[in-house]
Parts: structure tokens; sequence; C-alpha cells
């Protein structure tokens, strides 16, 4: 360990080390700097204490001036000298920007970056006060957090008003789970902002347009993640990370492992025979092709390997098919809904879902199979029916007979003195046949 003038010009001269290196500051014998061989510097108070050396982590170099970092030094060394316990100390100095970031990192490392991780992370670094987010947690108080609460409501809105405080919430709850000295959450007892809940799918008088355009679409990924979004029910996230290793085309059924969804546990999935069609020409697809991939939806270009990005086809679908207010979730709430126009129990509805129900046991999940496919199969034949589509050898298709039928229907009411002619050739032909 060599010693030397902490000074900016000094250090910044330091060479980067093939290994580990340390050096002391000359004015202060407890702080140190320690350089990687990635050229990350750090300081730190470093002193012997009950015959075992102890490292206590200030901060980066460039966060903080050297002479910061001493003052520090001396505040750790006085700490010490009266016997108060640094680690402790620290765990109460904790601020409201170091307890979140230390529930980010605690949810990434327990179930992976998901999208709504991000989202918490985007709110937090945009609404939060640059003061509030230096503040001790334990001088926060439920004033501030609710004040921050209303704020947010009136400047954006009430759902990203309510999920900022759920997320601070939480990250302080973490603090407390894991024994820091945090005697109250100041966010909790804060009552959440009633959400008007979101009841948009795709309606009867709108299916045919909606249908008709996407056939028209020029992207066949775009295509197959529409259909089989809207005929799973399935979250988009789901969707575009589908994999084949996740698929029984035996058994006809798609396993989400537990990771991926949002409760923790496995979703099975039944397949309607229009999902199972353009997964078996999906996969004969890749095959031709010479595609090795675990991806339903490969994509060579993808940073994931696979499709991600349907939104501007969607916009674009939308304004040609003339409907407004319609988002990719809303497919997940239109066959829920097309289920319960045909009396469908809510019960089944939810398991179609995934959603979790109380006292639905995994047993009863497995057995529930076959109602659950009959309840998809009926409801996914009359949007067809309604849409004026068919399942035909190369999967869905315009049901031309029906588009005729319809067209004839329009052209009659449109000339009603027609309909008696038309009714006494239909009896001819129908008297001549039998």
């Amino acid at each position: 360990m060599k010693k030397i003038k902490f000074t900016k010009t000094n250090i910044e001269r330091l060479p980067v080390p093939d290994k580990k290196k340390k050096y002391q500051d000359i004015d202060n014998k407890y702080l140190h700097l320690i350089i990687t061989p990635k050229n990350s510097r750090t300081y730190y108070y470093i002193r012997c204490i009950n015959g075992r050396p102890k490292y206590i982590k200030i901060a980066s170099y460039g966060e903080v001036s050297i002479k910061a970092a001493q003052q520090r030094c001396v505040g750790i060394s006085n700490d010490v000298m009266c016997g108060i316990d640094t680690k402790q100390k620290e765990k109460q100095d904790i601020t409201l920007q170091e307890t979140f970031d230390y529930w980010l990192q605690h949810r990434e490392k327990n179930k992976g970056w998901h999208k709504d991780i991000a989202e918490c992370c985007n709110r937090f670094k945009k609404y939060v006060s640059l003061k509030l987010k230096k503040k001790k947690v334990t001088d926060i108080t439920r004033s501030e957090i609710r004040r921050l609460h209303v704020k947010v409501r009136d400047e954006v809105g009430v759902h990203t008003s309510n999920r900022l405080l759920q997320s601070i919430r939480a990250a302080i709850n973490l603090l407390i789970k894991h024994d820091y000295d945090i005697p109250q959450n100041p966010a909790a007892m804060i009552e959440l902002f009633k959400e008007r809940s979101r009841a948009r799918y795709i309606k009867e008088d709108e299916v045919e347009r909606f249908f008709t355009e996407l056939m028209k679409s020029d992207s066949q990924d775009f295509k197959d993640f529409v259909l089989i979004a809207l005929f799973t029910s399935k979250r988009k996230s789901n969707v575009l990370a589908a994999e084949w290793s996740e698929i029984d085309f035996n058994k006809r059924l798609w396993t989400i492992p537990g990771e991926k969804t949002k409760n923790d546990d496995d979703d099975v999935t039944v397949l309607d025979d229009a999902v199972l069609d353009i997964l078996k020409r999906r996969k004969k697809e890749q095959k031709n092709k010479g595609i090795e991939t675990n991806w339903v939806f490969y994509l060579k270009d993808s940073k994931d390997g696979h499709y991600k990005k349907p939104t501007t086809s969607w916009r674009s679908l939308l304004k040609r098919a003339d409907i407004e207010d319609l988002r990719i979730h809303d497919l997940r709430r239109t066959l829920a809904s097309w289920m319960a126009n045909q009396n469908v129990s809510l019960h089944m509805i939810a398991g179609v879902l995934g959603q979790k129900s109380t006292g639905v046991t995994p047993t009863y999940a497995r057995l529930s199979v076959d109602p659950k496919r009959e309840a998809v199969s009926n409801a996914v034949a009359e949007m067809l029916k309604v849409g004026k589509l068919k399942l035909g050898d190369n999967g869905l298709e315009f049901d031309k007979a029906k588009q005729r039928i319809q067209k004839i229907a329009e052209q009659l009411a449109d000339n009603p003195d027609l309909i008696a002619g038309v009714e006494q050739y239909i009896n001819s032909k129908t008297s001549v046949s039998m």
C-alpha cells in the first residue's frame, strides 16, 4: 500500500493497475482510495477494529470532493470512539433514492428485469423531486408523501400517482423487512385514489372492420401476433416472448412458466384450432428456412431475438378500420367479454385469463382444461362468424359466401321491392332440390 497526498492532480495521475491497488491519504490515515483494473476509483474508510480490518465505503471518486471524503472519515472515527455501530447508523441514514435503488436491485435479483420495473424507475426519476430523493427516510413525513401523491395526480393522472405511491411504499417496506431501523413507513396508510376501470374491447359492430383491415396488413408477424393475443387472451409480453418449448401441440396447450407471469404461477393456456394453425405454420416456415430458434416470433435483427414492436402497425390498423380508443391490451379483455356474452362463468373466465382465484388448486386447473377449451372455442367461433372469417386449408381466410350474402342483404334493404321476387326464387329452388 502506497501513501500519497490526496489531491485531484495526484489521484488522476495514478495509473490503472493490473490488479486491485490501494492508496492511503497522508493527511488522514483512515482514508483510502482503491483502484480496480477497470479504473473504478472508490474512497473507503479502513481501520482495524477489535483486531479486524473494517472497510466502510464512502463514495466513488468524483461523487464527492476530497475534502468531503476526509470529513466523512473524521465523522466515522468519532462514531467509532463513541462506540456507535457505524453499519447500523448507515442504515438509519439511508436516503429515499438509496432505498428505491435497493428495492430495484432486490426485485431484479428475485424476478428479473421486467417492463413494470423499468416503468417504476422512470416514474420515480421523473416525478420525485431531488430534495425528497436526497432526504433520509427517517426524516420523511407522511404529509410529504401525501403531497407528492396529490401533485402527481393533478399534473399527470390517477394511475401514475397510485403506481408511484405503491412503489415507494414497497421500497420502504423492504427496508423494514430487512431490519433497517425505520420506525414507520411514511408512505403507509395513504389511500389510493379511485381509478376508473377500463372496459374497452372489440365490439360486435367493429369486429368485421377489424378483421378485414388486419388481414390486409403487410406484416405476417403482426397479423399472427394480434390473432394469437386475441384468441388466447394473453398479455402482449407473453405472446411476443412465446417459446416453442412452452407449446404442446399434442395436448393443444401453451404453458407460460411462472417467471414470465404476473402472479408467479404457471399459466396453462388452451389453444383453439385457429391459434394451432398459426403456430404450426410458423414452425414449418422456420424449419423450411433452416432457422433454429426457440422463439415463436423469431426476428433476426431484434436485440431480444424476437418480434417486439407492433405499436406502429397497430395504430395503422385502427386508422384503416376507423376504430378509436382501442389498445393492444384490450385484446386480452375482448375474448373475456365475448365469453361473458355467452354466459360463461366469471370463475371460468378468470381461469382462461390466467388470473389467481381463491380456492382454485393446481389439480382443479388441470381438470378444467376441457371446459376452458369449449368456452374459448365457442367465443372464437362467434368472433369469426361476426367477422366473416373462417378456418380454411391455409389458415384463416375471408368467408366469401357470407360476404356475398351480407352484400345482397344490404341491397335488398335499399330495394325492398325486390324481396318478394327473391323469396319466390329461393322457394322455387328449394322445392326442386327437395
